[in-house]
């Protein structure tokens, strides 16, 4: 296993909340039926897990119907909750998208951490960062982090959260790059943090399409063509496949 020094993205991996966005919690809400009262406030465990039930449940929520056509009906019902139980917990459906938000982002950029960890050398965690940038199947978290991607354009929460995992991402390529070269394992032919943040915006224009159904191209493509790119700025021909 080989430790990478990275650069997290901030509150991307689970720092508190995202500066600008009012504090949620029990108590900020406006209390719903069996949700409410001294009961609830004593168990925090249990307030832990009715939240991660209403991210999960938002998350599918969005992943199956997006965003503009998102109630908060729509995630209670999925939830198996009230409407007022949801705004126990979150004052409104904004404030509960940007925790989601938070929280996909989280498990998709600790899963791509620790899958690179666990390589060997720096050509085999080049190889294992880009087949995990561009998941076989968009799933539920992918889907819901390009949707909620798109509400960046009009909340600074949202911006934030899409600059951190950018910062992120491109900081564990970043990484890679210098220890290979270090190593002599790669000679790099431009800036290490150029070519990350080149691949990434690789990553992130094909993750779009593939999310979007775009039958024009397929995720063997699109894993092949970013390798290729890094088989060409690395010298490692067996990044290639």
């Amino acid at each position: 296993m080989i430790r990478l020094r990275v650069n997290g993205p901030g509150g991307v991996s689970g720092c508190g909340p995202v500066a600008g966005r009012p504090g949620t919690g029990p108590g900020t809400g406006s209390g719903g039926a069996g949700e409410g009262g001294g009961s609830d406030v004593a168990r925090p465990k249990r307030q832990d897990e009715r939240r991660a039930q209403l991210v999960a449940a938002t998350a599918s929520a969005i992943a199956e119907r997006g965003l503009s056509d998102l109630r908060l009906k729509h995630i209670a019902d999925r939830a198996g909750l009230s409407v007022g139980s949801v705004l126990y917990y979150y004052p409104d459906l904004d404030a509960l998208l940007v925790e989601v938000h938070q929280q996909v982002l989280d498990q998709f950029y600790v899963a791509r951490v620790a899958a690179t960890e666990a390589q060997t050398d720096p050509a085999s965690q080049l190889r294992v960062l880009v087949t995990q940038g561009i998941p076989a199947e968009p799933d539920t978290t992918m889907r819901a982090i390009y949707e909620l991607h798109v509400a960046a354009a009009r909340d600074e929460s949202h911006a934030s959260l899409l600059s951190r995992l950018w910062e992120g991402e491109v900081s564990l390529y970043e990484s890679v790059l210098r220890l290979g070269a270090a190593d002599g394992v790669f000679a790099l032919r431009d800036d290490a943090r150029a070519i990350a943040e080149t691949v990434v915006a690789l990553e992130d224009a094909f993750d779009l399409h593939l999310t979007g159904r775009n039958t024009a191209l397929d995720r063997d493509l699109a894993v092949r063509r970013c390798l290729s790119y890094l088989a060409v700025m690395t010298g490692a021909d067996r990044l290639t496949v």
